[in-house]
């Protein structure tokens, strides 16, 4: 007895649409969940490394959009929204929480700022050395990188005055700063010590603590954010997260 034409067409169908969700659901799987984390340029190589581990260990693909922290809050004030913001200093975690767009920050590290010069240029010594035409200085941006604010807290601190001193070019961001200095295009700038370290192509000089201003660095869940981004969080707060930090010239929180 013949099937009906009907039942072959019936049947036919079943296993079209039986092989669609096989191929569908082995695709979903295959898929990477991803995360998008804004972060201030000067962590790029310890978060680098940590994306790194996460991929691994939770097979989340870590995007990130490195650069200066303030630049980094007007996006998120503009509308962009990461999963995880990691800024160079709490200053915009208490802003943008105070705005809502922050759950909760917890400090991973700090960042203690350094004068840098060129090697072999002994033209800047000290703060002091800051004052006056001689002596070409580069410094962050104010609106634009967490070094600026710093910078200028830190000179205010120390009476310098800009009209002093002579500022040749102001920085988006602190890896620009020090590869100013490594390219002896200045005198001297301030940074973090972690990019100064990282660098290894530059003279540090430490800050005196009174007039010093070292900053945290908050790890910032977002209001609008991926389940997958506490597992992140989880991880750069923990034991391995933190030593990849200080492996990197950064003064970890205990």
């Amino acid at each position: 007895m013949k099937t009906p034409v009907y039942l072959k067409k019936y049947k036919m169908i079943l296993v079209i649409l039986l092989a669609c969700f096989i191929s569908s659901t082995v695709f979903a799987k295959k898929e990477s969940k991803e995360l998008l984390v804004f972060a201030g340029a000067g962590m790029r190589m310890p978060l680098n490394e940590i994306g790194e581990r996460i991929e691994k260990i939770y097979t989340i693909k870590v995007i990130y959009d490195y650069e200066g922290t303030g630049r980094l809050g007007n996006k998120i004030l503009a509308g962009q929204s990461p999963d995880v913001f990691i800024p160079g200093s709490d200053k915009w975690a208490k802003i943008l929480k105070t705005k809502g767009y922050i759950k909760d920050y917890n400090p991973v590290a700090h960042h203690t700022p350094v004068i840098i010069t060129p090697i072999g240029n002994g033209n800047v010594n000290s703060l002091g050395d800051f004052s006056g035409p001689g002596n070409r200085l580069v410094l962050g941006n104010v609106k634009a990188c967490a070094i600026g604010g710093a910078s200028a807290a830190i000179l205010k601190k120390s009476g310098l005055e800009k009209s002093e001193m002579n500022i040749r070019a102001r920085s988006i961001s602190v890896k620009q700063l020090v590869l100013w200095i490594e390219g002896n295009n200045a005198d001297a700038a301030i940074v973090w010590k972690a990019d100064a370290i990282q660098s290894g192509r530059v003279r540090i000089i430490g800050i005196p603590a009174q007039y010093n201003v070292i900053s945290i660095i908050p790890v910032c869940q977002m209001v609008k954010h991926k389940k997958e981004a506490a597992e992140y969080i989880h991880y750069l707060l923990g034991i391995e997260g933190k030593a990849i930090f200080k492996k990197h010239g950064f003064d970890v929180v205990e």
